[in-house]
């Protein structure tokens, strides 16, 4: 069960359908449940490459109509707010209703046919209730994949401080009665079992990158004599703000102006808010390209391109130790500079600090990270050339081989 499958484009909707393409190899085959409902993602074609062509896939229909909730939110522009309103009618989430009729819909496929796993990806969140439902209703294993932290993770937004604890009830509810989970996150993991004492059998299976997605790239041609740092991914007004790095290429121009001359900086994704207004307010318009989403085959084409990547997770946030973002893998693998704006410890870090080619800077000091940005454009920072079998223990196909071996042990204790 997932709600985001292809043709919706994103880096959830990767995790599922690659672990798809290579379980299908070792034998698995798969009916899957995803929406009908339209959604605000983009599509992304080329996912589809990677299903089996036997798949099976089942659309479920929305089960209540958000209509009142669609025209509150088309009356405000702001991306923050609309999820705002989300986040203030819906708990955990306002697939809440979908999430229940697609767990009917299996209950009742599992009658009338033979699975050996129901595998339920989230977020959405609801789908983890969906999954604590299951494991009571069915006989088979019901396997709980947590792509996301739930109320740890940074990008939730809580309205009032009795949302935040009505949707920790509903975590520590759900997760206690999970017998089977999977977690992009160690720190996932480990709050889980402090904070609500959950026990079950879970496992640690990070995000990654597909080598077969790196064969015959083609990259962009780009300015020469230029420096060419990217960001992929969405940015999103309270976390992950733009602002944060534009600050730096501020002080970057009056400090370095023979670096920041160099400096292009070229978004790949969808940003909430208005990304152009912001460099224009930091001054450093001039150096923006904003690519827009492409799909995934014509993102990494563009990334091959780059010097370098910016991951962004505003160290000043209380929960953005608790995330990484999926696009890092894929930095890693093309063996270039990352420049990090995250907390000094945390998933991202920790990641990071495993190998070399990176800096980590503080964007609250703007005159210090300026000055080691100074450094990557010049060269003072090697590529993240990792140890070969630390970076293949990334690949989606080890990953998928891990998945296939924590099924296989929880069927035998059947």
């Amino acid at each position: 069960m997932t709600y985001y499958f292809p043709p919706t484009g994103g880096g959830g909707v990767q995790r599922i359908s690659k672990f798809i393409k290579y379980l299908a190899r070792d034998g698995w085959e798969f009916t899957v449940l995803t929406s009908s409902e339209p959604n605000t993602l983009p599509e992304d074609k080329t996912l589809l490459n990677d299903l089996p062509e036997n798949i099976n896939i089942v659309s479920i229909p929305p089960a209540i109509n958000n209509g009142v909730l669609s025209r509150l939110r088309a009356r405000f522009r702001s991306g923050f707010v609309q999820r705002w309103l989300a986040a203030f009618f819906f708990l955990p989430d306002s697939r809440r209703g979908w999430a229940r009729s697609a767990g009917r819909y299996v209950k009742q496929l599992c009658r009338r046919e033979s699975y050996d796993v129901v595998f339920i990806t989230a977020p959405p969140y609801s789908l983890a209730i969906t999954a604590s439902f299951l494991t009571d209703q069915l006989s088979i294993p019901v396997v709980l994949d947590m792509r996301d932290p739930w109320s740890t993770n940074p990008y939730k937004i809580y309205p009032t401080p009795l949302h935040k604890l009505l949707d920790k009830y509903l975590e520590k509810k759900s997760l206690k009665n999970v017998k089977y989970g999977i977690s992009a996150y160690e720190s996932f993991i480990e709050h889980i079992r402090k904070a609500y004492n959950v026990g079950g059998k879970w496992q640690y299976i990070p995000n990654g990158f597909d080598e077969d997605d790196f064969v015959d790239l083609k990259p962009l041609t780009l300015e020469k004599d230029r420096f060419h740092l990217a960001f992929s991914g969405t940015f999103y007004s309270h976390f992950n703000n733009p602002l944060l790095l534009f600050r730096i290429f501020s002080v970057l121009k009056k400090r370095y102006p023979g670096s920041y001359a160099r400096l292009r900086f070229h978004h790949i994704g969808q940003s909430i808010p208005d990304i152009t207004a912001l460099a224009r307010e930091e001054g450093c318009r001039d150096i923006l390209y904003s690519w827009g989403y492409l799909d995934h085959h014509q993102t990494l084409n563009t990334l091959a391109a780059m010097d370098a990547y910016c991951v962004i997770l505003d160290p000043g946030h209380p929960r953005a130790s608790n995330t990484i973002g999926g696009k890092v893998y894929e930095y890693l693998r093309f063996g270039k500079p990352v420049l990090a704006l995250i907390p000094d410890e945390g998933e991202a870090a920790s990641l990071l600090n495993r190998g070399p080619g990176h800096l980590i800077v503080n964007p609250y000091e703007p005159d210090k990270a300026a000055a080691a940005l100074d450094a990557l454009i010049n060269g003072a920072v090697d590529g993240n050339n990792w140890d070969e079998m630390l970076l293949n223990s990334f690949r989606r196909e080890t990953l998928a081989r891990q998945l296939h071996h924590f099924l296989k042990n929880l069927l035998n204790e059947k």
